[in-house]
C-alpha cells in the first residue's frame, strides 16, 4: 500500500527532482537552504483520496507504535490538512494554535480548541529538516501544561530532526523519508533523470 501511495505522489507530480546540479534553480527552504529534491504538502489538499489514503498511514503510526494521546494537533500549515483529517476519521478532539501567535480579540489567545493542563498531544507536521519549527511548538504546548511525547511527520528528510527532539524525550515517526521517495521515483521513471544527476543525488540523499 505504501508504495502505491508513493507512486501515486510521483504521478500527481507532489514529487520535485530537479533536473540538473545547478544549485541556483532548487527549492528554497524555510532555513534558507536549497533542494533538488522537495514533496510539495501543500497540494495534498488538492488531492483527496491521496489526503485521505495518507492521513490513514499516520493511523497505521498510531497503532503500530502505540501511541497514546488525548488531542491531535498539526502544526500550521503544513500539518493543519493531516491532522484534522486524522481527527475526523478517529473521530478525536483535535486543537489548532496560531501560527500568528497570540490575538486579544474574538476567540482569544493563541492556542485554539478545548483543552486541560495535563492533556497528552500527539502533533503532526508536513516535513522535518532540523525539527526546529516543531520544537518552537513544543515549547509552547508545554508552556500551556500540555504533554508532548510523540511526532509524526509526513516526511523526515533525515537529517537532526530525530535527534533533537530525541533530547527533548519526545519520538519522531517519519511515513517518508527522501530515499523512499527518490528510490521509487528512479524505478518508475528512469528517464526523467540524467546519470549525472543520479549520481548526484545518490550521494547527496546519501548524506545526513
Amino acid at each position: 500500500m505504501k508504495k502505491d501511495i508513493i507512486k501515486e505522489i510521483i504521478d500527481n507530480k507532489l514529487l520535485y527532482i530537479s533536473p540538473n546540479i545547478d544549485e541556483s534553480g532548487w527549492i528554497l527552504l524555510k532555513n534558507n537552504s536549497r533542494t533538488p529534491i522537495f514533496l510539495d504538502t501543500s497540494k495534498f489538499i488538492s488531492f483527496p483520496d491521496l489526503l485521505d489514503k495518507v492521513n490513514r498511514l499516520i493511523m497505521e503510526i498510531i497503532k503500530d507504535k502505540s501511541i497514546v494521546f488525548d488531542k491531535i494537533i498539526g502544526i500550521p500549515y503544513g500539518g493543519l490538512p493531516f491532522s484534522y483529517g486524522v481527527t475526523s476519521i478517529l473521530k478525536v478532539p483535535g486543537l489548532t494554535i496560531r501560527k500568528e501567535g497570540f490575538k486579544n480579540y474574538s476567540t482569544k489567545g493563541e492556542l485554539l480548541g478545548n483543552y486541560e493542563r495535563g492533556d497528552r498531544i500527539l502533533i503532526i507536521e508536513d516535513a522535518t529538516i532540523t525539527a526546529d519549527t516543531v520544537i518552537e511548538f513544543v515549547n509552547k504546548f508545554k508552556g500551556n501544561g500540555l504533554k508532548i511525547s510523540d511526532v509524526i511527520t509526513v516526511l523526515d528528510i533525515e537529517k537532526s530532526a530525530k535527534e533533537k527532539l530525541s533530547q527533548l524525550g519526545v519520538n519522531l515517526y517519519a511515513l517518508f523519508t527522501w530515499k523512499e521517495l527518490y528510490e521509487t521515483y528512479k524505478k518508475e521513471y528512469p528517464g526523467l533523470i540524467s546519470e549525472d544527476m543520479k549520481v548526484f543525488l545518490d550521494k547527496f540523499i546519501g548524506e545526513k
